[in-house]
């Protein structure tokens, strides 16, 4: 039976903490590479790899296929929904510099943000995302995970998402609430964690607790082999490249966007109406500024 490129990538996503070290770093070239599988030969993706040969079909076998040639089929036969997509090694941005005039660096900005969003969309899995829509609208509580950096579009995607969804709660470790928000949690809940590299300890844990009790986890991150997507059930991919020593957040912000819009409208009249009544108590206590 054929097996979806998306869903090999994850088999290898998920396989890929537990795999040994030579495998490891095999595998890790290919979730950062996938096109070459399918246009090179097994030597030449075991040269570029830095790995002998016989590891392809070593990791092959590991991932529960026969031979090398059916791992390689299912990207060979998938080529159109990978060739689109995005590496972290191609064509890095030059580095911002410090002495540059505004001019360049404005430049610089807006590249990178242009270049993120637009592999963003490129490479987004329209499966992935829908079913990930469909678990988080259909959950009875979600909860929102982003430590760091992350904790700002963590609060923002669970800020918007407040105003017509009364069951989701942003996680805040600095309280001491997360035992008693994870003790509750079942296969009937969800959990969506923003997490980029480096990613933060105390979110990879409470996602590894969450899933553990039968949550299912939406995961948005930067890399295949990132702690996170190998805890996902649901793998949201984000380019995050820029100019300067920090990482870009604007396709964070895009994709956040794109899934609390759909979520709501998938939630229908009752959110829309929750909306309405959160936006009437807001102007009645003077929550805006009506100068």
């Amino acid at each position: 039976m054929r097996v979806p490129f998306s869903a090999g990538a994850d088999r290898l996503t998920w396989a890929y903490p537990n795999l040994s070290p030579q495998l490891k770093k095999c595998a890790s070239h290919i979730l950062e590479h996938p096109s070459e599988v399918a246009t090179l030969s097994m030597r030449q993706v075991a040269a570029r790899a830095d790995v002998p040969p016989g590891t392809l079909n070593r990791l092959a076998r590991a991932l529960g296929f026969g031979t090398y040639s059916e791992f390689r089929d299912l990207y060979r036969n998938s080529i159109s929904e990978i060739s689109g997509g995005w590496s972290r090694g191609s064509e890095p941005l030059r580095a911002l510099d410090c002495e540059a005039d505004p001019e360049h660096a404005v430049d610089a900005f807006q590249q990178a943000a242009l270049l993120n969003l637009n592999a963003l969309y490129e490479q987004l899995d329209r499966v992935v995302l829908d079913r990930a829509v469909g678990a988080l609208a259909q959950a009875r509580r979600v909860l929102v995970v982003g430590m760091l950096e992350s904790y700002s579009a963590a609060n923002y995607l669970h800020c918007v998402a407040a105003t017509g969804l009364r069951n989701w709660r942003l996680v805040d470790h600095h309280n001491g609430e997360v035992p008693s928000l994870l003790e509750p949690l079942s296969h009937a809940d969800a959990v969506v964690c923003i997490s980029l590299e480096p990613w933060a300890m105390v979110a990879i844990t409470v996602v590894r607790r969450a899933r553990a009790r039968g949550a299912r986890v939406v995961g948005i991150t930067d890399q295949r082999t990132s702690p996170l997507a190998a805890s996902s059930d649901d793998i949201l991919l984000v380019p995050n490249r820029g100019p300067s020593f920090f990482r870009s957040y604007v396709a964070v912000t895009a994709i956040v966007e794109v899934l609390i819009g759909m979520v709501v409208a998938r939630s229908g009249r009752s959110a829309t109406e929750c909306i309405e009544r959160t936006e009437s108590q807001r102007r009645e206590l003077g929550v805006y500024w009506e100068g």
